[in-house]
């Protein structure tokens, strides 16, 4: 398949050195081929950028799913699971409206492993289906 349409699930750790909580995390999906780019762009048109409030970013895991429709869909099955009771993924109050803050979370390492995991299962499903075609 062309690989110019495919999108990617991504897992990132966010660090700041003021304001609480000093780390986080976030689940995405993108179509750049690095992440990085998206998680610290500054255009114009991004009035409340990521990296303006958490500078210290890294990218600790992702995947390539073969559609938009999968990678979303994959999206919120990791945000839905691991969100369990809570009402909302994003589960601190920040000031800042910042771009893509429903997708952050408080830094938690079993989250962090649940998440390892399910992109883990959804790489191992994936690389499956295309050997049994």
């Amino acid at each position: 398949g062309s690989s110019s349409m495919k999108f990617k699930v991504y897992l990132a750790k966010l660090k700041r050195t003021s304001g609480y909580p000093k780390t986080v995390y976030k689940v995405g999906v993108t179509r750049s081929y690095d992440a990085m780019d998206r998680l610290t762009y500054q255009g114009a048109d991004e009035p409340n950028p990521i990296v303006s409030e958490f500078p210290d970013i890294k990218i600790m895991h992702s995947v390539w799913a073969e559609s938009k429709d999968e990678a979303i869909a994959l999206e919120e099955e990791i945000m839905e699971a691991v969100k369990g009771t809570d009402q909302y993924f994003h589960n601190w109050y920040e000031p800042r409206q910042l771009s893509g803050i429903t997708e952050m979370r408080k830094w938690n390492y079993d989250e962090i492993q649940q998440i390892f995991g399910m992109m883990n299962d959804y790489k191992n499903r994936t690389r499956s289906a295309s050997l049994n075609l």
